[in-house]
């Protein structure tokens, strides 16, 4: 499953520049009124560390955390035009020919009516990992639903299918050994990933969540079920 504005500166500085006037007069019976006029010199500027310095940065805001993983791994779909199929063990939600979900189970299970109800009430189911290339490939693969679709579709055995984390508790850590990494609350291991790209791009995503559910009963160890957050 795969986790950017400036600023004008301006400052301005105004040099006053003063003048006085000074006047001399003579006798007023003997000679003529005469004046004379000093023009005071101009003020000198003040020292360099007395005008303040024009405001300026050269730090840039950091560009915005994404708000989900990008790009975006995404199977678009119409939530009215969705049927479920069942064939040997599989449950699938379909949009006409496309696939929008998977789902191991028996025939007489409720969980091909459980993918159909949570795909209902979205409009996008999203991906990270899919090219994982992994052998257990499905394992490495963390699936998340975008763009609600308004519908509020009750999901039959949901309390059952989901547990409780502290989303203000998620820790990415490197499982070691060339096993993968994996996000975590603590000992509450949420999922497993391929790398530690596709680890952040999950946490990303649990962090906006309380909650985890999974959906189907996979055959073995190479995890093949639907996950969603709430």
């Amino acid at each position: 499953m795969r986790r950017t504005p400036h600023f004008l500166l301006a400052a301005a500085c105004v040099l006053a520049v003063g003048t006085a006037c000074a006047s001399d007069k003579g006798d007023p019976v003997t000679a003529p009124p005469t004046f004379a006029t000093e023009v005071s010199p101009t003020a000198a500027p003040p020292e360099p560390s007395a005008v303040p310095s024009p405001a300026r940065s050269s730090a840039r805001p950091s560009p915005a955390a994404p708000s989900w993983p990008s790009p975006a791994d995404c199977v678009s779909y119409n939530p009215n035009n969705l049927t479920v199929h069942y064939e040997a063990g599989i449950h699938e939600v379909r949009d006409g020919s496309k696939l929008v979900a998977r789902l191991h189970g028996g025939p007489g299970e409720q969980i091909g009516d459980q993918g159909l109800a949570l795909a209902q009430r979205y409009k996008r189911h999203c991906f990270i990992g899919r090219d994982n290339g992994r052998e257990d490939e499905n394992a490495y693969v963390f699936d998340y639903w975008r763009d609600p679709s308004g519908k509020r579709t009750t999901i039959p055995g949901e309390d059952e299918a989901c547990s409780s984390y502290d989303r203000g508790n998620l820790q990415v850590n490197d499982m070691g050994s060339g096993h993968g990494w994996r996000v975590k609350d603590d000992d509450h291991v949420l999922h497993v990933f391929d790398d530690e790209s596709d680890a952040r791009a999950g946490r990303l995503v649990l962090a906006k969540y309380g909650q985890i559910c999974s959906l189907g009963n996979p055959p073995d160890d190479d995890q093949d079920y639907v996950t969603y957050g709430k």
